[in-house]
């Protein structure tokens, strides 16, 4: 009871004031619906001590930030639980109640439910997949193996291992004062010489970027750093720290980590696990992904909407393949190329347009090489009409920055990504091309739909496993950021 006493004693002066910060378990409908599934019995003491069970589910709770997820959501809670003396009945059974709200609460956060996605930006419409935290806990704790929910809440996947591993060694580096400022303005390109360089050299080595070693000349070695800096960071690599390297580089390790948080939690929003065959598309990094068996076959570059023009993020199956496809010109993009075919007609004439006036204007482009959706459209399930497809401008893949369409998707190689879609040893590479030679329309239904993710990740590992800070193409990351805090629980309000 001292102990008790003691404890209660240190809450009340703790920043969470613990009035506010615990609720009465014994309210809680999902409690209530939990204890009732096992006649009201205790599920986490037993002979008057925690149970192994207990233990691994606390020793989760004491470090969720480990996952991202705010620690002061957890800690009232497991201070009021230790708090508890298990000798006596009454505290005994609200320890164990105490311990029950904060594992229901646990198994909503691991699922990506602290926020609902669609509030933070209208571009996204993901369909999550709720979970019965109840349910979920009663069917766990009445198996043989009653402990192993706490380990399967946690997403599988690679990239969601790779950011906790990265949020880890970026709050080491912030323990360690994170890493030096240029001057606001510098200008570093091979040549230069003086205490900016080793600056710069230092910046480049607290964010792991190899090769930094050197002396106070900016060199070729330097150079090759600089530009894997700017590679990693979706940024023109020329070598040279200019105004937009030295904003990434400023960029302090606090930010960082922000970033990492808000990719562990979108990484929540999606199935756990994900299917072992599926499409991933990062719309602020640029690439698909296809993945096989559970890893990656491929990464490709692609194209992705503007600021103006957003690709949506939802979830969708690919259902079939168009080959020689035409272009329907969507009425909202009409009144930006109907200016220039009536102001140049014959050039857009050779390239297939045709423009009709009965009921309203309609443009069409017709198949061939120098439609606008290339040789192979990929259709996707979704009420946005936003496809994948081929594109006669390749040159575009060459630039960084590849925010620069309507909202759809076109990808460098529509062939490789068709011989993935169907799955089938019959359609080579060969036969697609032979299938588009010409100019005669086919649409090919796939044997077996393949589920597309149309996702938005700032922080992600690339294909040569080096970790990956983009821009915030559409600023989504701020929003997310915001919600996050507005969902604390316990914040003393």
């Amino acid at each position: 009871m001292i102990k008790r006493l003691l404890l209660l004693f240190l809450l009340a002066v703790s920043y969470v004031p613990l009035s506010f910060a615990i609720p009465d378990p014994s309210k809680d409908l999902r409690i209530q619906k939990t204890y009732e599934s096992f006649k009201g019995g205790l599920l986490w003491v037993q002979g008057g001590s925690w149970t192994s069970c207990a233990n691994t589910l606390k020793d989760a709770l004491n470090h969720v930030e480990d996952e991202g997820l705010w620690k002061e959501d957890y800690e009232p809670l497991l201070q009021a639980i230790e708090g508890e003396d298990l000798a006596l009945p009454e505290e005994r059974k609200r320890a164990d109640e105490l311990l029950t709200l904060a594992a229901l609460n646990y198994i909503s956060d691991m699922n990506g439910e602290r926020l609902n996605p669609r509030t933070t930006a209208k571009s996204i419409h993901i369909k999550q997949v709720s979970i019965d935290e109840t349910e979920f806990l009663v069917g766990y704790l009445s198996a043989p193996d009653s402990c192993a929910w706490v380990e399967d809440l946690i997403p599988r996947g690679s990239e969601y291992r790779d950011l906790k591993e990265a949020l880890a060694r970026y709050r080491q580096k912030q323990a360690q004062g994170g890493w030096p400022q240029l001057p606001k303005g510098t200008k570093l390109a091979k040549g230069d010489q003086g205490p900016l360089v080793e600056t710069l050299r230092k910046q480049l080595k607290a964010q792991d970027i190899q090769g930094t070693e050197g002396s106070d000349v900016f060199d070729e070695g330097l150079v090759h750093a600089v530009k894997e800096f700017q590679d990693l960071h979706g940024l023109e690599h020329d070598g040279v720290a200019g105004p937009g390297t030295v904003t990434a580089l400023n960029t302090p390790v606090e930010e960082r980590i922000r970033s990492i948080i808000i990719s562990l939690e979108r990484q929540r929003w999606y199935p756990n696990p994900m299917p072992s065959r599926f499409l991933q598309v990062n719309v602020p990094g640029f690439y698909l992904k296809a993945v096989e068996a559970g890893k990656a076959a491929f990464f490709m570059p692609i194209i992705t909407g503007r600021k103006y023009t957003k690709t949506p993020v939802f979830n969708a199956p690919m259902t079939e393949i168009i080959f020689n496809p035409s272009w329907h010109v969507p009425t909202s993009i009409i009144p930006e190329i109907l200016p220039k075919i009536q102001q140049n007609p014959e050039a857009y004439a050779r390239k297939g347009y045709v423009v009709t006036y009965d009921s309203g204007v309609r443009i069409v482009q017709r198949p061939g090489s120098a439609n606008a959706l290339g040789k192979i459209r990929f259709t996707i399930e979704s009420p946005f009409s936003i496809y994948l497809h081929g594109t006669p401008a390749k040159n575009l893949f060459q630039k960084e920055n590849r925010a620069a369409s309507h909202g759809c998707i076109r990808v460098q190689d529509p062939y490789k990504l068709a011989q993935f879609a169907f799955n089938d040893s019959s359609w080579t590479r060969a036969r697609i091309e032979k299938e588009t030679s010409g100019s005669r329309t086919d649409h090919v239904k796939l044997k077996r739909q393949l589920p597309v993710f149309i996702t938005y990740f700032t922080v992600f590992e690339d294909e040569q496993g080096r970790m990956n800070f983009v821009p915030d193409e559409y600023g989504q990351d701020e929003k997310v950021w915001e919600a996050l805090n507005k969902a604390k629980r316990n914040r003393g309000e």
